[in-house]
C-alpha cells in the first residue's frame, strides 16, 4: 500500500517536548530521541541519511517557518536541526509528518519530499501561552492543566492516525481526513462538557490546530 522502505520517528527531546515521549511507548521499533549534544544530533542526521527508497519520517519537536529546531532546554531555539536546504536533502522522495510549530510554512519550502504534512502555531507549553498573551490583543485565558490536556488530545489523535498509516489501513494522503475527524470528535466532547468553564477557549486551540495543518504533495520531477 504505502510501501515504505523504513519508518523513522525522530524526537528532538528537551524539557518542553518531553510529553511527546509517549511515541516511544507506541512505536518503540521506529523511535529515536536525540538531545542537544552534537554527538546525539549527528546520530539523528546519520539515521536520516541512511534511509533508502521511499520512507516515512516523523519529526517531533519545535520548529518555525524556516526549519526544525535542535533540542534546547533554555527555550531560546536558535539552532536549526534542519533548515530548508538540509530538509530538501534529507527528505528527498520520503513522506514527512512534522509535528512542530509552523511546519505548515516550512513544508512549502520542501520540494523534494514525496508528500508532506505540517502544522500551524501549536501552543504546547505555559511559556508559549504567556508569550502569545503578551504579544496579542486577543488573550487565551487558559492554565497549565489546560495546555497539558490540549497536548494529550492532539498527541493521542496523531498516534491513532499514524498507527493506521503504519498498518497500511490508510494512505498518507488520507492522514488529514482522519486526523481532522478525530480532532472534531474531541472538540464536540469538549463543548458538551458544561462543567468546563474554559471549554470555549480550549476548543479554540483545537479548532486552530485542526484548521492550520497542511498536506502537500510534490509533483514528480
Amino acid at each position: 500500500m504505502n510501501n515504505y522502505d523504513k519508518i523513522l520517528i525522530l524526537h528532538a527531546l528537551d524539557k518542553s517536548t518531553n510529553f511527546l515521549s509517549v511515541y516511544e511507548d507506541e512505536f518503540k521499533d521506529y523511535y529515536f530521541s536525540f538531545n542537544s549534544e552534537q554527538e546525539s544530533i549527528n546520530r539523528a542526521k546519520s539515521l536520516l541519511g541512511d534511509l533508502e527508497g521511499k520512507s516515512l519520517i516523523i519529526y517531533l519537536g519545535h520548529g518555525s517557518s524556516s526549519g526544525l529546531y535542535e533540542p534546547d532546554d533554555s527555550h531560546t531555539y536558535e539552532k536549526y536541526f534542519l533548515d530548508a536546504t538540509w530538509g530538501n536533502y534529507f527528505f528527498d522522495q520520503h513522506d514527512i509528518f512534522l509535528l512542530s510549530c509552523k511546519s505548515n510554512e516550512y513544508i512549502k519550502k520542501i520540494y523534494k519530499s514525496n508528500s508532506s504534512i505540517g502544522f500551524g502555531n501549536i501552543i504546547s507549553s505555559k511559556f508559549e501561552l504567556d508569550h502569545h498573551n503578551e504579544s496579542n490583543t486577543v488573550k487565551i485565558p487558559l492554565q497549565q492543566c489546560d495546555i497539558e490536556r490540549f497536548n494529550e488530545i492532539y498527541v493521542n489523535s496523531s498516534i491513532k492516525v499514524i498507527k493506521k498509516l503504519i498498518n497500511n489501513e490508510i494512505y498518507f494522503f488520507d492522514v488529514p481526513k482522519y486526523f481532522r475527524f478525530m480532532i472534531n470528535s474531541d472538540i464536540n466532547q469538549l463543548l458538551l462538557d458544561k462543567n468546563n468553564s474554559n471549554r470555549l477557549h480550549f476548543s479554540r486551540l483545537l479548532f486552530d490546530f485542526r484548521n492550520e495543518f497542511l498536506y502537500k504533495k510534490n509533483p514528480k520531477a
